[in-house]
C-alpha cells in the first residue's frame, strides 16, 4: 500500500516499513475451504521446492558429477543425483557401455530446464568436457593453471585427442597428465572403458600443430 493509506492505519508508518493486521479467527470454515486451502499451501510449497532444486542443479550445469542408475526406459537412461534423477538420452550414451541399475557413473551435467513438472536435467557420457575434467580432477597441475587444456576431440567409445601445454617453466605438461607409470591418465580411462586417448602437445603454429 501507499504510504498516504499506511498512516490512515498506523500514524508512525515509514517507508519500506511493515503494519500487523491481526487476522480474526474462524471456527466455521467448511470441509471444502479448508480443503482448498490445503491444497494451495501445498501447491506453493511444492512451486519453493522445485526452485530451489533448479537453482541448485542450474550452479551445476557444464560440470561433472557422480551419480548412480535409477532405472532404464527404452533407449533413455535415468541417473539419480541425490535430490533429482537426471535423463540420459540415447545420443548421450558410450555406444560400446553396458548400462545396468545401481552402477555408479560421472556424467556430465548438459543442461538443466523449468518444466511445468519441475527442472529437467540433461546428463552425458559422451560430451568431450566429460574427458576435460576428469583429467582436472586427476591431475593437480591442471587444477592449479600450471597445465591446461588447449583443445579436445572426441569420438565417443572410441578415441579421444587432448592437447595440453604448460603456463610454468619445467612443467612437463604431458607426462603431468600421465603421471607416473601412467596412473592419473589410467584412472580416466577406467571411468571412460579404455576408450584410446592421444595426449599431445599443443602448439599455437597450425602447420606444427597439424
Amino acid at each position: 500500500m501507499t504510504l498516504e493509506e499506511a498512516k490512515k492505519h498506523e500514524k508512525s508508518a515509514e517507508s519500506g516499513g511493515e503494519i500487523v493486521f491481526p487476522l480474526e479467527t474462524q471456527r466455521d470454515f467448511g470441509r471444502i475451504a479448508a480443503q482448498t486451502a490445503k491444497q494451495v499451501i501445498i501447491q506453493r510449497i511444492r512451486e519453493a521446492e522445485r526452485d530451489i532444486l533448479y537453482s541448485e542443479f542450474k550452479d551445476k550445469e557444464n560440470r561433472v558429477v557422480t551419480g548412480s542408475i535409477q532405472q532404464i526406459e527404452g533407449d533413455a537412461v535415468f541417473v539419480n543425483l541425490g535430490k533429482i534423477t537426471a535423463m540420459m538420452l540415447p545420443s548421450d550414451q558410450m555406444p560400446n557401455e553396458h548400462y545396468y541399475v545401481g552402477q555408479r557413473i560421472k556424467v556430465f551435467v548438459n543442461g538443466v530446464e523449468e518444466t511445468p513438472r519441475g527442472p529437467r536435467v540433461l546428463v552425458s557420457r559422451t560430451h568431450p568436457e566429460l574427458v576435460a575434467q576428469l583429467f582436472e580432477q586427476e591431475v593437480p597441475e591442471i587444477q592449479s593453471a600450471a597445465v591446461e587444456i588447449c583443445a579436445i576431440s572426441r569420438e565417443a567409445g572410441s578415441r579421444t585427442k587432448m592437447a595440453v601445454t604448460s603456463n610454468q617453466a619445467g612443467i612437463d605438461p604431458v607426462g603431468s597428465c600421465v603421471g607416473g607409470r601412467g596412473a592419473r591418465v589410467q584412472a580416466v580411462l577406467a571411468e571412460l572403458g579404455n576408450e584410446k586417448l592421444d595426449i599431445i602437445l599443443y602448439d599455437e603454429d597450425t602447420i606444427a600443430f597439424i
